[in-house]
């Protein structure tokens, strides 16, 4: 990884799902030290998804867990909470997202952190926030997009992308950051308190304020888009191409240029104030396949127009390790073999994090031995918490057998519309 002065930087992760492995993520990549802090049962569920791929490493830990250390603790063992609370003394910054209360039982709350370790920055994710109690109850990604009134404003349709989720993460690596930034001012650390309905509230703002603006309405069809400018239209052979002329000047270039000047001023209307217009539109992108559009765009007299392909994920994978290898490429990791690593987009230039050294997340408990040790265990302590089940070694997790959800060749699912 980068040599950086995040490689002084110790992050204990006891999160769990999107949100906070996405913020560590981030950290890991710069060069901080990240410990993903995971039970003595399956560990982080999210090393179980499927697809999976040589020997159970899941899609879902493969995107999220490189560059990341592995330690097996049961945190129900006194003994071994003690261990935690020595590794926690020499950490900087601890990530978790159990219900609120549990760490206060466990013995690793803040306050119990902070009177061992006062620079600690210590960041908790929850539905609602620590002292919320609507954050006791079960809540998923979906139910609070669907409570802050996304997905009426989006036809109740699922994005998938766990919005909800990846507003969250952005959150807390923000946040980190910053109070890594104030203790450095301040000497000081922080309790950082996540509730991830306000992170996608904040990601809302545009949609909120427009509701307000528009005295209380905010619905799909009144938005901006799809607009017969802005919008995605069929093509003769079935597939799709997007539009993107929001600006005036690229509108009209293209309506001069297809000979439909009966469209200029229109580019912005939505379908219920000039459906014909829409099916003119229709008709002129169905008159040519995907591929002649394509070649039209790319004519030197058209190339001063937003346009472009609706690329299957296949094509927009061959197309960005091609065009885009810092933001996407293949890399080998054990086990896994040869897999996609999508590249950190931050580029600062005097932290360089190519995705050629990146690494592969360990394996569960992989580190337990070593991080023990960092703190003063010896080799006879270890082995006896390790018999009595406190701690836990990658050897004691064996392999998973392989799967893959593939549904059935042209299966559609009705709710969403769209082939799988």
């Amino acid at each position: 990884m980068p040599k950086s002065s995040f490689n002084d930087i110790t992050v204990l992760d006891f999160s769990r799902y999107l949100p906070g492995g996405y913020a560590t993520q981030t950290l890991a990549d710069l060069g901080a030290n990240v410990i993903k802090c995971e039970d003595t049962g399956l560990g982080d569920f999210m090393r179980h998804d499927f697809p999976t791929k040589g020997g159970g490493v899941s899609y879902y830990v493969n995107a999220l867990g490189r560059n990341k250390k592995s330690v097996s603790l049961n945190l129900k063992n006194p003994e071994v909470v003690e261990a935690f609370k020595k590794m926690a003394a020499e950490a900087d910054i601890i990530v978790e997202s159990f219900r609120p209360g549990v760490t206060k039982k466990l013995g690793i709350d803040y306050d119990t952190i902070k009177a061992i370790n006062p620079r600690i920055i210590y960041c908790s994710i929850s539905a609602y926030g620590a002292t919320d109690p609507r954050s006791l109850k079960p809540q998923h990604d979906l139910n609070m997009q669907a409570t802050a009134g996304y997905l009426a404003v989006n036809h109740g349709s699922m994005s998938p992308l766990h919005l909800c989720d990846l507003s969250t993460g952005m959150v807390v690596g923000q946040a980190l950051l910053a109070a890594l930034l104030e203790r450095n001012a301040t000497g000081e650390g922080c309790y950082i308190d996540t509730s991830m309905f306000d992170c996608f509230v904040w990601w809302n703002s545009l949609l909120d304020s427009r509701w307000s603006f528009n005295d209380g309405v905010c619905k799909r069809t009144d938005l901006e888009y799809p607009s017969l400018a802005y919008n995605v239209y069929e093509t003769k052979d079935g597939k799709r191409y997007s539009l993107g002329m929001v600006e005036d000047k690229f509108w009209t270039n293209f309506c001069k240029a297809i000979g439909h000047e009966e469209l200029l001023g229109h580019g912005l209307d939505r379908e219920w104030e000039a459906p014909e217009l829409f099916e003119t539109v229709r008709e002129i992108m169905k008159s040519k396949t995907c591929d002649e559009w394509v070649a039209w765009f790319d004519q030197p007299e058209n190339a001063n127009m937003c346009a472009a392909k609706v690329n299957t994920k296949t094509e927009a994978v061959a197309q960005l390790c091609e065009e885009n290898p810092e933001a996407l490429a293949y890399v080998e990791f054990p086990r896994v073999g040869r897999v996609l690593q999508t590249g950190l987009p931050h580029h600062l230039s005097n932290i360089p994090t190519p995705i050629s050294e990146y690494k592969a997340v360990s394996d569960l408990g992989e580190d337990t031995e070593a991080e023990l040790k960092k703190v003063g265990y010896d080799d006879e302590t270890i082995a006896r918490l390790h018999e009595e089940g406190g701690i836990k070694f990658a050897s004691d997790f064996p392999y998973e057998e392989d799967r893959a959800p593939i549904a059935p060749e042209g299966f559609v699912n009705n709710e969403l519309g769209g082939l799988y």
